[in-house]
């Protein structure tokens, strides 16, 4: 028996009649967590599709050199070798060599780990970005990433699909609850025609749950050779096998952390601890703040559209060939932030001395609050269509419906825009502040029965569904930001209420992660953390209540998950590699799509991690804040664009549509959320 021991944690070689057994473990604290025969842990097969087959050993050899333990053996015309060593915070090592022992070609290879820990009570599984707690929100009749919960189910990725290159089970054991976090460092593989391939990663469903590092073939919903390749859309794939020549080695290089977890739910938290600790690529930051500001605010001042009365910012660009041919339209909230934009025009008004930006944001302001009420009072129109001189909403089994998250995000601003006015002494107008009053009557006569805002609601104010979701925490938001600006002594309080709600529903275990906030996706998605997160960030900061700094770093921590700690290779050739891009700081967005996007609170995570004191928050914010400033044209027709400060929506860093470029899809959230998080970053 070969023993290693670092800050508590054990590693275990141990030769058996049967082989050699693998032990992972904690001084003193029985069970394992791992104790599998290493053979049954390893997985080769050749030929198509391919299967989870153990490798069958022809002997085995043992050894150990200072603070490192070895094991090999051969088998067939692989040679195989394990290398366990800790580092300096007790974290394992665990390194693979596979060699081509033999004299001839091998091909249509499929080899790896598959980290078995057999039954598991009460598990949990986080794949960051594509799997949380096996998607439980996800539209069950669409294809999304899914685990599944019998033998045989799985779903394997690419390694660059993942932010955090790592799988993340958490279990109960007896009285405790456990954690192991599996992180690969991942090594691109450069074809003969300049394609970039990595290796793949995700779990399987035998007994248990199994994490899979392999060496690039795929998984979906348990079929082999299936790749995710856009919303809802699957493809048979060739993809991902591997051929060694005699002599040739493959290399994995696996960090394996774990330990007991305190809070059920809460074990993705280490995953994003570690990751960022084990990935310190630091990213890309082409442009200073000012040169930030400067590039978005000429986007934005060419969406600014004015005709008597009507005024607001264009959703898609009336320039042509500068973005997609739409019939023009202003949008609040979700992809269009109407009235984020307003707020960005009026505080570089205020800052700058420029009044008739002042004027433009009341201009917005007051042509939204004339028309777009519903026949409900408080209750808002989400859209208004220029060619038609009507306002819309969007629609729902076929039937309008006002967005709540459009809804909520567009009220919360009216709050901030209300409060900014106020602190530069210009006057608001009451009916400014009716408004705000209506709108928070009737998020109190317009909750579901369990005290959640649906996702929406019909013109006449009834739910437009009642399923469970996060995507109503931005009416929530939009009450704690109107505590400041109206006279409503009971706000406070019952915003609270409405957030304790989505705490319990959702953050308290995850045992139904933040969900259906992206009005395109209905699964598990970013935005829904986000505004929970700012929700718990906004208490935090007008109680002082501890209780939601907690909760606050919960949601940080959950929306790294979405964030890239690495930047994966692109093909040569590419425009991302030819640009020199890099995916490290840049968010992605949901399970249901795979890209990269900027939609992410930039500054609120900045002043939060300094008003906690969590510098990893800051520089994180500060890395995002840099990164996004990849893909603006600084010059007409640059990345397609004829307008400066325009940028892609989308960037696509793995086969999810058009891998190594991004997209001329310019809604104006895109000029709307850079902006106003590099205004208030100004301020710290």
């Amino acid at each position: 028996m070969a023993v290693l021991e670092a800050n508590g944690r054990t590693a275990e070689l141990v030769r058996t009649p049967a082989g050699v057994v693998l032990r992972l473990g904690l001084t003193g604290v029985e069970p394992a967590f791992v104790d599998r025969p290493v053979a049954e842990l390893l997985t080769f097969s050749a030929g198509r599709p391919w299967q989870q087959l153990p490798v069958d050993p022809e002997g085995w050899w043992m050894s150990r050199r200072r603070d490192e333990l070895r094991a090999g053996c051969r088998a067939g015309p692989l040679a195989v070798e394990l290398t366990l060593s800790f580092d300096e915070q007790g974290r394992l090592s665990l390194g693979l060599r596979w060699r081509n022992g033999g004299h001839r070609r091998l091909g249509d290879l499929a080899i790896g780990i598959l980290l078995d820990l057999g039954r598991l009570t009460d598990s949990q599984i986080t794949v960051p970005g594509l799997i949380y707690n096996d998607n439980p929100s996800a539209d069950p009749a669409r294809p999304v990433p899914r685990v599944g919960p019998a033998p045989g189910g799985g779903f394997v990725a690419e390694e660059d699909r993942l932010p955090i290159p790592g799988v993340n089970l958490e279990w109960r054991a007896g009285r405790e609850r456990r954690r192991l976090s599996v992180f690969s460092r991942p090594v691109p593989r450069q074809s003969a025609d300049g394609a970039v391939r990595y290796g793949s990663l995700g779990v399987l469903r035998r007994e248990g749950p199994v994490v899979a590092a392999l060496s690039g073939v795929l998984m979906f919903d348990g079929k082999q050779d299936v790749r995710y390749i856009s919303k809802a859309e699957t493809e048979s794939t060739d993809d991902g096998y591997l051929t060694l020549l005699p002599n040739e080695v493959y290399d994995q290089h696996l960090v394996l952390d774990w330990g007991p977890q305190e809070h059920r739910g809460h074990a993705f938290r280490h995953l994003v601890r570690t990751g960022r600790e084990l990935f310190d690529e630091p990213g890309e930051a082409p442009l200073n703040l000012g040169e930030l500001v400067a590039l978005k605010t000429a986007a934005m001042d060419s969406r600014y559209f004015r005709a008597g009365t009507v005024a607001g910012y264009l959703k898609f660009s009336d320039v042509v060939g500068n973005g997609p041919d739409k019939p023009r339209h202003f949008l609040y909230g979700w992809t269009g932030q109407a009235l984020k934009l307003a707020w960005c025009d009026a505080r570089l008004g205020f800052d700058h001395g420029e009044p008739e930006r002042v004027e433009r944001c009341r201009a917005v302001v007051e042509f939204y609050l004339a028309g777009s009420s519903t026949r409900t009072r408080g209750l808002r129109h989400n859209s208004y269509q220029l060619g038609g001189k009507r306002w819309t909403s969007f629609k729902w089994g076929g039937r309008p419906m006002v967005s709540s998250r459009a809804y909520g995000e567009t009220v919360a601003d009216l709050a901030e825009i209300v409060a900014l006015f106020r602190a530069h002494d210009e006057p608001v107008p009451d009916a400014w502040i009716t408004a705000l009053t209506e709108a928070l009557d009737f998020f109190r006569s317009a909750l579901l029965p369990d005290g959640t805002f649906p996702i929406g609601w019909r013109l006449d104010g009834s739910p437009a569904a009642s399923i469970v979701s996060a995507a109503g925490i931005p009416c929530v938001l939009a009450a704690l930001k109107a505590v400041a600006v109206l006279d409503d002594p009971g706000l406070l309080s019952q915003a609270t209420t409405w957030l304790s709600r989505y705490h319990d529903q959702h953050a308290r275990t995850f045992d139904r992660p933040f969900s259906r906030s992206t009005l395109d996706a209905a699964c598990e998605d970013k935005e829904a953390g986000m505004y929970y997160f700012l929700a718990a960030y906004e208490l935090f900061r007008l109680t002082g209540d501890e209780r939601y700094a907690d909760w606050t770093e919960v949601a940080a921590d959950w929306l790294l998950t979405f964030v890239y700690v690495w930047s994966p290779v692109q093909d040569v050739g590419s425009p991302l590699r030819e640009a020199g891009f890099s995916a490290v700081g840049w968010p992605t967005v949901s399970v249901q799509n795979h890209h990269l996007d900027v939609f992410f609170p930039t500054a609120e995570l900045l002043a939060f991690g300094r008003a906690a004191d969590r510098p990893e928050y800051v520089d994180a914010a500060r890395t995002t804040l840099g990164a996004m400033g990849q893909g603006i044209a600084e010059r007409p027709g640059e990345y397609g664009f004829q307008v400066v400060g325009e940028q892609g929506e989308a960037v696509f860093q793995t086969y999810w549509q058009r891998r190594g470029t991004s997209n001329t899809w310019n809604p104006s959230w895109v000029i709307a959320l850079v902006l106003a998080n590099a205004l208030r970053i100004e301020d710290e």
